[in-house]
């Protein structure tokens, strides 16, 4: 019994995965773009547009009052964060649906870091800082960071030379040549502007890069010992890292001076109980809490949401990564799934850092909440890490399981069929006889044909030039069906017209 058309068109839209790493022919599409593909991307655009508005709201919320009494504006902090989230947003679609294959190849990626090396040097000529650290450039009257914005730049070019090394034929010496003239002097000039935290952060992104290039897992025990020595000297070198450190370890211990942020951002989330003192009725905000629309935000959220809100506020930014991740699964190549595994991996780092110092589980390190903390190198460079994302979802999109297979076929030198030639003629070569039909039809030696013992053998009937003769379809069925003893009733003038 055959089923309706309506049935069939659901089977196969809902035909599973035939196996690992492709998909059916009959596979689920979305807006013409595979489903494996499209789900994972629209759940990241949510989660992106979620956290982006959000963070509009929190940044007001949290500098009304300081913004109206310095600057005379209420919105003055939300208006230069919108502009910045706007330039943000134009970063993102070109790096998405503008800029073409090559501007993401390892030439052009390289001037890109040169340039960051050369901003990363104007730093200690012309940079301005604040509490011993000299981190940003004001040109133009555009204050940046130019240790944020290697951010992305690394993690492009850390995807290419990756794939290219732990390929056949890959080359530690050229590995590592070029990982440490290109990102080995940026991140020294970041450590000693000093900003210890950004090289963290950055280290740890390209080791789980790394690892999920394919290397042996058994080497991260000399990278974390190496690592320990590191940090140890880091600590020693600056005295205001071990003060960090006291502070997260007890930070009653000095509450009205070093520990001050850190007690009034415990005290923040304290206040704001299971379901907060709703939008916009913070009260450390009022000039208690210091930086409470920069690296302190999320203390402002814990208050104004409590912990309902901050869980869910938590929840979406994991439905992200998990969603970023899942594009990377679906990469149609290693370089693209390291891109987009390195950006993700660099945002929950630098989320995880933040929360974790404002919960006084690990020393404040002072780096923005990814979409979240005013500033413009912040907002600018995490919406370009998800451009990168999405660029991977939209490469992925590309190619389906037509073009996969596809690759698979092969065009040969030489056609396996042999040498066409005129009808009759026996080929030179073994092989398949390929006729070019030009030719009048000669006379062919008839094919000898082995019958089995005992079979009766088919008569065949031939007229006298050795061709075939054809059926006589005369205009009585029952004498067309009817055979004798010589066989089927056949024409026999057919030749001899």
């Amino acid at each position: 019994m055959r089923r309706p058309d309506s049935d069939r068109a659901s089977s196969r839209r809902t035909t599973p995965r035939s196996s690992r790493g492709g998909q059916s022919f009959s596979e689920r599409y979305i807006a013409g773009v595979p489903a494996r593909i499209m789900r994972p991307r629209l759940i990241f655009m949510a989660c992106l547009f979620t956290l982006v508005c959000f963070g509009l709201l929190m940044v007001y919320s949290a500098s009304s009052v300081e913004a109206l009494h310095e600057n005379g504006s209420a919105t003055f902090f939300l208006g230069r964060q919108a502009a910045f989230a706007v330039v943000g947003v134009l970063a993102l679609i070109a790096i998405v649906r503008v800029l073409p294959d090559s501007w993401f190849g390892e030439d052009v990626l390289r001037i890109f870091l040169i340039g960051m090396i050369g901003l990363l040097l104007l730093v200690f000529l012309v940079g301005s800082g604040s509490r011993g650290a000299t981190r940003w450039l004001n040109i133009a009257g555009i204050q940046f960071q130019p240790s944020e914005f290697l951010k992305p730049f690394a993690i492009a070019y850390s995807a290419i030379m990756l794939d290219r090394f732990f390929s056949p034929g890959g080359n530690i010496n050229e590995f590592l040549r070029k990982m440490g003239i290109y990102l080995g002097i940026s991140l020294f000039l970041i450590f000693i502007q000093p900003d210890f935290g950004t090289v963290l952060i950055i280290l740890l992104t390209l080791m789980c890069m790394a690892l999920f290039a394919g290397l042996d897992p058994r080497f991260i025990i000399g990278v974390l010992i190496f690592g320990i020595l590191v940090i140890v000297i880091a600590l020693v070198a600056e005295p205001y890292r071990m003060v960090r450190i006291q502070v997260a370890l007890n930070p009653w211990a000095d509450e009205y001076g070093d520990g001050y942020q850190a007690t009034l951002a415990i005290m923040a989330f304290a206040s704001g109980g299971l379901f907060g003192r709703g939008i916009g009725n913070s009260t450390m905000k009022y000039s208690y809490l210091p930086e409470a629309h920069n690296d302190y935000i999320l203390a402002i959220i814990g208050e104004e949401v409590g912990f309902v809100g901050t869980v869910l506020f938590f929840l979406v930014f994991a439905m992200l990564i998990y969603s970023a991740f899942r594009i990377a699964e679906q990469a149609t190549d290693r370089r693209g799934a390291l891109m987009a595994s390195g950006s993700a991996v660099i945002l929950a780092v630098q989320f995880l850092i933040n929360a974790l110092g404002i919960l006084n589980v690990f020393p404040m390190t002072g780096k923005p909440l990814p979409f979240i903390s005013y500033g413009g190198s912040s907002i600018i460079v995490s919406l370009m890490l998800a451009g990168l994302i999405l660029r991977v979802s939209y490469e992925s999109a590309r190619r389906d399981e037509y073009d996969r297979r596809r690759e698979s076929f092969a065009v040969m030198d030489e056609s396996t069929a042999g040498l066409p030639h005129v009808r009759g003629e026996r080929s030179s070569r073994n092989g398949f006889t390929v006729l070019d039909g030009s030719a009048t039809e000669p006379a062919a030696r008839p094919r000898q044909r082995t019958v089995p013992q005992g079979r009766p053998q088919r008569p065949t009937p031939r007229n006298a030039g050795g061709g075939y003769n054809r059926i006589d379809l005369n205009s009585d069925p029952s004498a067309r069906l009817r055979t004798d003893d010589q066989g089927p009733r056949v024409r026999r003038d057919y030749h001899d017209r």
